[in-house]
């Protein structure tokens, strides 16, 4: 990798040959006629990594390069952009982006940008102009992950010469786990109950999930018919605060009636009645006593929490 000032008459200086990454970042720049830099980078073929006298080194593909220099902000614009956003993963190849409400107002807005974390991959405006400060944003599958940054702008016109917030830390969108898998890897078309009358798949509902809860439960219990009401309000205080979290009911009722007159007042996953998912569940769970709510590492299946009833 090297650089130089954005005149002719400069020469390129070397930054570094010993590269592993696609990106770097240089510190200490100066430039007070704000005439730019320009940089350019080259992968060298061959273990010698030793130059000529020229600089230029004998095996390297075609240096790669770019028209426009960059320009250094000024102290005044950096001490006054917005702060880097913050992302946290938000379900299934998701992340819910966060940034600092700086500018506040009906005429202000956001444009948010975002690329992967490949060397080279320019920024895609993603969001013109949100009214807000979050955005949820999906389908994002690059094993590489992700960075995200954004600016204020005029509702109106949707641009402005503020400069943009430094980039967001990298982050990868998880989907779901090879543990989670191999505990739903009987479901009958790899789908849950999101109610009574509506499914939705696995990968869909747990992917991604920091936290995966089991809930074994039963109508004719006296104790759980008790404790569900708590769960339930701990659960939509969570998805109200975009809770990396999900609930998924294992029914010990003994009967589909039961079970779907019970599930109706839950507002979490649950597996279908026939399902032989759930009597495999439980069984992983070891279930000797209800209510039982067992806390799994999405990450692995593993259990984190025995019961967290009570």
């Amino acid at each position: 990798l090297q650089y130089k000032k954005n005149q002719s008459s400069d020469e390129f200086l070397s930054l570094s040959d010993k590269l592993q990454s696609t990106q770097a970042r240089k510190k200490n720049l100066e430039d007070p006629q704000s005439i730019g830099f320009i940089f350019r980078v080259a992968a060298i073929l061959s273990d010698n990594n030793s130059s000529n006298n020229d600089g230029e080194y004998s095996d390297y593909l075609n240096w790669v390069s770019h028209e426009e220099p960059f320009h250094l902000l000024s102290k005044s614009d950096d001490e006054n952009r917005i702060t880097e956003p913050t992302v946290t993963i938000s379900g299934n190849h998701a992340v819910l982006v966060r940034w600092n409400n700086k500018f506040s107002g009906e005429n202000h807005g956001y444009q948010l940008q975002m690329r992967e974390n490949n060397g080279g991959v320019p920024w895609e405006t993603i969001a013109p102009c949100l009214m807000r400060n979050e955005v949820r944003k999906k389908n994002l599958t690059s094993a590489l992950g992700y960075q995200f940054r954004v600016k204020p702008v005029q509702k109106e016109q949707k641009e402005s010469n503020l400069p943009y917030s430094k980039p967001s830390a990298v982050s990868i969108a998880l989907g779901l786990s090879k543990g989670m898998k191999n505990l739903f890897n009987s479901l009958n078309n790899d789908q849950l109950l999101k109610n009574t009358s509506t499914k939705i798949s696995v990968e869909e509902a747990l992917g991604g999930r920091e936290f995966v809860l089991l809930y074994c439960s039963a109508h004719w219990c006296g104790p759980c018919r008790q404790f569900t009401p708590q769960l339930a309000n701990w659960y939509r205080s969570m998805m109200s605060m975009n809770a990396n979290v999900e609930v998924v009911f294992l029914s010990a009722d003994h009967d589909e009636h039961s079970f779907k007159s019970y599930y109706a007042t839950m507002p979490w996953l649950a597996v279908d009645f026939e399902d032989d998912t759930r009597e495999k569940l439980m069984s992983y769970i070891r279930v000797q006593g209800i209510p039982r709510l067992v806390v799994l590492d999405g990450k692995t299946g593993r259990t984190i929490v025995d019961n967290a009833v009570g």
